[in-house]
């Protein structure tokens, strides 16, 4: 079973409010929008942060399984979620998952074929995953379960970028036609310019 996570519960500190939720005119919210590339996965789960029933309400009624991040104890309460808190509870919430294709909820323009190319290249025995565009990695990122407890023990928000490196001769590099693997949305004129170079790739 290969599981989609999109990880959806950032803060959107540099966006002036709730990016997940914003919809320019005409268009679906910045969440559903990330969301659609996980189509091309029977089965997938958005990681949103606990008790947002706006977001819970949006993802739900469009069919996707939602989990939540645990909150913070006292200590960090002033500590918004990290990637790796989200990834966390996205593994967590799949422990019979053969493999996960990582992707973030604030990169709305990653093509289905590109998850879709993930997926074949996994359940045909990759353990790693990754995309490139013009020789630039990008996201998601797929990851077989060989590497779950590698996944568990990352912290803050670096993400899954250092584990690539100590396991590059493992990454099976997929060439595509995608610039939407490059491209997230971080302020407000990002969706003026096409969306900005993905700059918080786990």
């Amino acid at each position: 079973m290969i599981v989609g996570l999109l990880l959806a519960a950032g803060r959107s500190t540099r966006f002036g409010g709730n990016k997940l939720l914003h919809a320019p005119p005409g268009e679906l919210p910045l969440a559903l929008q990330a969301a659609r590339c996980l189509e091309a996965l029977e089965h997938s789960l958005a990681v949103i942060p606990q008790d947002d029933a706006t977001l819970r309400a949006l993802f739900q009624d469009v069919g996707l399984a939602v989990t939540e991040v645990p909150a913070a104890g006292p200590a960090q309460a002033c500590t918004p979620p990290g990637l790796s808190d989200s990834l966390r509870a996205g593994l967590q919430a799949t422990p019979d998952a053969t493999a996960w294709i990582i992707a973030l909820a604030d990169m709305p323009q990653v093509q289905v074929s590109t998850v879709a190319a993930m997926r074949e290249a996994l359940s045909q025995g990759a353990l790693i995953v990754a995309c490139r565009y013009r020789g630039q990695r990008g996201n998601p990122v797929g990851f077989s379960s060989r590497f779950r407890n590698e996944l568990m023990a990352l912290q803050g928000d670096q993400g899954a970028r250092g584990l690539l490196e100590r396991h590059a001769a493992e990454v099976r590099w997929l060439e595509g036609d995608d610039p939407g693997i490059l491209r997230d949305i971080d302020v407000p004129a990002d969706w003026l310019s096409g969306a900005g170079q993905d700059s918080s790739a786990p």
